[in-house]
């Protein structure tokens, strides 16, 4: 292909980090195309005083403050999932998923931070513990397509593609517009050597979400196809 690649988009912080890893609300690797991105971003509203604090500083500084407050004994749950994911922007996916696992050891419901969990975990290559972590949050909220869009993503990691495909649907059963599921999707269907399916799924994507990464990886991959892999 020309040293081209298709681009395997990487999931929400916002890869580790849309929550700025996860993209995903708490109602929220490789072949030819980029997988879906893995970031996640705290919401922004009054429940979540401290991201407005940690605006505009580099991860360096983030994880300064934030372990200071934990020196301070005024760690929270959202001091360990702020600090989840500025380790993460920092390079150290490690580092990021213990920060995670202590803010769900203080709330074994906190949605986001079980998300960016699985999250880490995949980009670890542990799958055994990002499987079952993916499944604890699908249990809390069900109706999420994220979440079993990112579980698929793992299996796809894993190469089950056959299960990873049956949690894309069910991602999009619950939401037929859910850009993480059509997006990957789009990937399955290319790993296949079905072309024209997936060009058919990144197209919804480019349409759902143009100013976004998935859009515009999207978008790439779909020019990349039709100039060099569908007659």
């Amino acid at each position: 292909m020309s040293g081209k690649r298709i681009s395997r988009a990487i999931f929400s912080c916002a890869v580790v980090l849309a929550f700025v890893l996860v993209g995903v609300a708490s109602a929220e690797k490789k072949s030819k195309a980029k997988k879906d991105t893995k970031t996640a971003a705290a919401p922004a509203d009054a429940a979540d005083p401290l991201r407005a604090q940690l605006e505009g500083k580099s991860p360096q500084e983030k994880i300064d403050a934030l372990n200071l407050m934990i020196d301070d004994g005024k760690a929270t749950r959202e001091v360990y999932f702020h600090l989840g994911n500025a380790k993460f922007e920092s390079g150290d996916a490690a580092g990021a998923a213990g920060a995670f696992e202590k803010a769900v050891e203080m709330d074994s419901t906190y949605f986001k931070a079980i998300v960016n969990l699985g999250l880490m975990y995949d980009e670890q290559q542990n799958f055994t513990k990002a499987i079952e972590t993916f499944e604890h949050a699908s249990r809390l909220e069900p109706q999420n397509p994220d979440v079993w869009s990112h579980l698929g993503n793992t299996y796809t990691t894993q190469g089950n593609h056959a299960k990873a495909a049956e949690l894309y649907r069910k991602a999009l059963a619950i939401d037929p517009n859910a850009v993480h599921a059509l997006y990957s999707m789009g990937v399955a269907f290319a790993d296949a050597g079905i072309f024209r399916e997936a060009v058919q799924y990144w197209t919804r994507v480019k349409e759902l979400d143009p100013n976004g990464e998935l859009g515009k990886n999207a978008t790439e991959n779909v020019e990349l196809v039709k100039k060099y892999l569908i007659p």
